[in-house]
């Protein structure tokens, strides 16, 4: 596998989403590539960071003062 390889097939093993026969490939390759190792700490940073992120529900003044605001505009 290579690093490109690697990169594309990050997301979907950190979402769950990575068939097992491309998993085994995948953690092969970052035990023996530090950039790779350093690159998927990042991007599983990055995506539980988002994912907390979606799950945050705004109060209901401000969806109301937005929806006004978009409905006049």
């Amino acid at each position: 596998m290579t690093c490109e390889d690697a990169h594309l097939n990050m997301h979907d093993y950190i979402s769950g989403e990575l068939a097992a026969e491309q998993q085994k490939p995948l953690m092969d390759h970052m035990d023996e590539c530090p950039n790779c190792r350093e690159f998927f700490r990042q991007t599983a940073n990055i995506q539980t960071t988002m994912r907390d992120f979606m799950q945050y529900k705004a109060p209901h003044e401000l969806q109301n003062a937005v929806s006004s605001i978009l409905a006049n505009a």
